[in-house]
């Protein structure tokens, strides 16, 4: 066969979630070859809310500095919320609920994390993400598509790729595929896997135009102005609060009567009409239709072949979930695909993939779509009352429950979510930040990534002790002792659940694994149980497979 080359994994798809997957595997070591039809990176800015906990990911690979040196002019901080208004010059109606407010004040993050959101837009992004992968060695290819895909008739496939600038073809043997191209996903349309949800709520067009509209909007600053007229209504969203920026129009697809124009002259039109200026200067940069629905596939692995990001789901971008829950997805993935190709990991592990993140996608969707309903309760199909889940607790409180946590039963209510602002350390949970008065002391968040790490407490010698056996045989663990300053101790006790003598064991997502509340009798033996059940072992740490 010939051009036939070898990639650990092939991701399909050069978006956010695709691009993320690719500096993930890349910093673990992992070879990727990354294909996207398009010519490059995304021109429209969109997808521009990264939350806490996809900050807290970034943060970890040392992300954070970038992202805030291209972050929007129309930073969160200088923000207002959302409001609602007939035009920029017309009356302002009001300020919509609170709810929505959550991820604009800063201040109420620092207890729970090392970070913030961003506003960071995918134009801006996704060339960060493609110049750190390819520094780590990632292939990435625009201008590329997978043309097929087949069994190697072993454990992995040959994908057939078509180089669209050079009209090359060339096979890509890989050992796991990454199916991260899209809503629409010809992958998943491959495979026949079925979505299920709500369905379609709305379709939009979105306008990306350049005007200054300083003269308008005064010292006034949002994140949102929802514009409510008698015969339009429409979004304008600050991409730099001067001349950038963003109109959301909604528009009816199947009625031919209804459909608007969406040519230069129209969308100017519009965007005069939104602001309520009829003679402002418009540049028309791009326009992008788009379609708010919420749904998630039924299954989200098929052999080799994994779907991520909205391959696997959709939801409305109310409360920003989208794209952040595709790149955790992926932070999530990453790190068992490259315990299971080194070697270290069973391969079970995989199938915690889908057990994990399909729960979470389907609660963040619900909770997308109350959002996108402006009201906090609504009634599902089997007469349940829903409702509207503090911002915080969606992104930082969701909980993993999965052959790869050990849970503690005892002190499971079976609640999908817990409260952000007050962690337990319960297996399956995300690891509580630290908060240290001194600053040059370093969150526990800042410390995980790239492999597991049991954090222990002032009085625990003999699990570092245990641990130190364990890594001497090869086994990838660090240690780390929260500082002993008092109050930072007692933070340890109450956030992680532990007593000075126990230990929690955190995953390299940042999730815990396992945790013994005080010291056991056998810590080695129980550490090393605890690694291999969640790596899905069946063979000691220091022992090859091949004994």
């Amino acid at each position: 066969m010939k051009d036939v080359e070898h990639t650990s994994v092939l991701i399909v798809g050069g978006g956010l979630v695709g691009l993320s997957m690719s500096l993930f595997l890349s910093d673990l070591g992992i070879s990727n070859t990354l294909v996207e039809r398009r010519g490059g990176t995304s021109t429209h800015p969109r997808a521009r809310g990264v939350n806490v906990r996809t900050m807290e990911i970034l943060r970890a690979l040392g992300f954070e500095q970038r992202i805030r040196a291209t972050e929007s002019a129309s930073a969160l901080v200088e923000n207002q919320g959302i409001i609602a208004a007939r035009s920029l010059v017309g009356d302002q109606i009001g300020e919509l609920n609170g709810q929505y407010l959550a991820q604009t004040d800063q201040d109420g993050w620092s207890g729970i994390s090392t970070t913030t959101w961003a506003l960071c837009d995918q134009d801006e992004l996704e060339p960060l993400l493609v110049r750190r992968a390819r520094a780590l060695g990632a292939r990435i290819c625009f201008n590329t598509e997978l043309t097929s895909a087949r069994s190697t008739g072993g454990a992995g496939l040959d994908a057939t790729i078509h180089d669209r600038d050079s009209d090359h073809v060339r096979t890509v043997r890989a050992d796991y595929m990454i199916a991260a191209d899209g809503a629409r996903s010809p992958i998943r349309q491959r495979l026949e896997i079925p979505m299920e949800g709500p369905g379609t709520l709305g379709h939009f067009r979105n306008i990306y135009f350049h005007a200054d509209l300083s003269k308008a909007l005064g010292d006034r600053r949002f994140i949102m102005c929802y514009l409510m007229q008698e015969d339009f209504r429409g979004a304008l969203l600050p991409i730099d609060n001067h001349r950038r920026w963003l109109l959301h129009v909604p528009f009816a697809p199947d009625s031919e009567t209804s459909r608007p124009r969406f040519d230069q002259e129209e969308c100017a039109r519009l965007v005069r009409k939104a602001t309520g200026l009829d003679d402002l200067e418009v540049e028309i940069r791009s326009v992008l239709p788009w379609e708010s629905a919420s749904r998630t596939a039924t299954q989200w692995r098929k052999g080799p072949i994994f779907l991520v990001g909205d391959a696997a789901h959709q939801m409305p971008p109310s409360g920003a979930f989208g794209s952040n829950t595709g790149i955790q997805d992926a932070h999530n993935l990453a790190w068992k695909l490259a315990a299971v190709l080194r070697g270290e990991a069973g391969a079970g592990l995989l199938d915690t993939y889908e057990e994990e993140r399909r729960p979470v996608s389907l609660f963040t969707a619900e909770q997308a779509v109350l959002r996108s309903k402006d009201r906090g309760r609504t009634t599902g199909k089997d007469g349940v009352e829903s409702q509207i889940v503090n911002d915080a607790d969606v992104i930082l409180g969701y909980r993993y429950r999965s052959s790869a946590i050990i849970p503690d039963p005892s002190l499971d209510d079976g609640a999908p979510w817990s409260s952000a602002a007050e962690p337990t350390g319960l297996p399956g949970t995300r690891a509580a930040h630290l908060d240290s008065p001194d600053e040059d002391v370093p969150s526990p968040l800042d410390a995980f990534g790239r492999e597991f790490t049991l954090v222990v407490g002032s009085g625990g010698r003999a699990w570092e002790r245990a641990a130190s056996t364990i890594t001497s045989h090869g086994e990838r663990l660090r240690v780390l002792r929260p500082a002993s300053d008092r109050e930072v101790a007692a933070q340890f006790r109450a956030r992680y659940g532990v007593k000075d003598d126990g230990a929690v064991l955190v995953r390299p997502d940042g999730f815990v694994g396992w945790r013994a509340p005080t010291l056991t009798d056998s810590p080695e033996t129980d550490l090393v149980d605890a690694l291999a059940r969640i790596t899905h072992r069946t063979v000691d740490p220091g022992t090859s497979d091949d004994e």
